[in-house]
C-alpha cells in the first residue's frame, strides 16, 4: 500500500505485528454474498486487498491488519466482520502407527 511508514518504520505498527501473530484480528467473509465493489480494498488503511479474500469466500488474518474495521463498515451488503478474540486452538487426533 501506499502507507510505507506504517509498515516499515512505525513501532506501534511492530507492536501491533507482533500481537497480531497470534492472531487477534481476524476478517470473517459471508460466503458466495461479496459483490466486487471494491470498497473494502479502497478504504483499507493499510492496503491489504480485502477484496480478493472476500471473492474466494476466505476468511483471513493478515499480521498488517491492524483492527480498524473500516472494510467492515463499508460493505454495502455486509459481507465482512471483523472479529477481536484470540484465535481458538482445535485439538486434532494423532492417528496411531500399526506396527
Amino acid at each position: 500500500g501506499t502507507r510505507v511508514w506504517c509498515r516499515f518504520g512505525c513501532p506501534m505498527a511492530a507492536m501491533l505485528g507482533l500481537i497480531q501473530k497470534l492472531g487477534r484480528f481476524r476478517i470473517t467473509v459471508k460466503n458466495d454474498m461479496c459483490i466486487s465493489c471494491g470498497n473494502c480494498s479502497t478504504y483499507c488503511e493499510m492496503g491489504i486487498d480485502v477484496r480478493q479474500y472476500a471473492m474466494a469466500n476466505q476468511s483471513f488474518t493478515r499480521s498488517s491488519c491492524v483492527g480498524c474495521g473500516m472494510c467492515a463498515q463499508v460493505c454495502p451488503r455486509g459481507v465482512l466482520k471483523l472479529e477481536n478474540s484470540p484465535r481458538r486452538f482445535t485439538r486434532q487426533a494423532i492417528p496411531l502407527r500399526a506396527e
